[in-house]
């Protein structure tokens, strides 16, 4: 009898142990599949912040060169209407130097030709305003 109590005991501790071992892989499962989920999550959201930016900064990229494109046709564009009011201005200095005294002689020719001199040399100053803005533009390269 006092063997088979022994035993009954021995059996009650082998179960104790057995259902203490299930509980500790029972939470050791747990705490793998929690980093396991933690891990993979983690990957998720770093290949997502990745994909964001490079395509963020493509677009960036694409966008800087198209107004670096846009700026060089616009700088082109007013380079050749400054060369076109320069030589404009010359020819009529040069008309005016040719002329001589008979236009001096009328002053309301004389008056429209300043004018003339005057809006030209207006719109030149403008136009390399314009192109020295653009000339002074970032670059916007990497």
């Amino acid at each position: 009898m006092e063997r088979d109590m022994a035993l009954q005991k021995e059996e009650a501790q082998e179960k104790g142990r057995a259902r203490k071992k299930d509980k500790k892989d029972k939470k050791n499962n747990k705490i793998w599949i929690n980093i396991l989920i933690f891990i993979l999550s983690a990957g998720v959201w770093s290949a997502a912040v990745y994909y964001g930016y490079t395509y963020a900064k493509n677009y960036i990229d694409v966008s800087i060169k198209n107004v670096q494109q846009e700026n060089a046709v616009n700088i082109q564009a007013l380079s050749e209407k400054m060369d076109q009011l320069s030589t404009e201005i010359n020819n009529l200095k040069n008309r005016i130097e040719n002329t001589g005294d008979t236009i001096s002689d009328s002053t309301a020719v004389q008056e429209r030709i300043d004018e003339k001199l005057k809006d030209l040399d207006g719109q030149l100053k403008t136009l390399e305003k314009s192109l020295k803005v653009l000339k002074e533009a970032p670059n916007g390269q990497n």
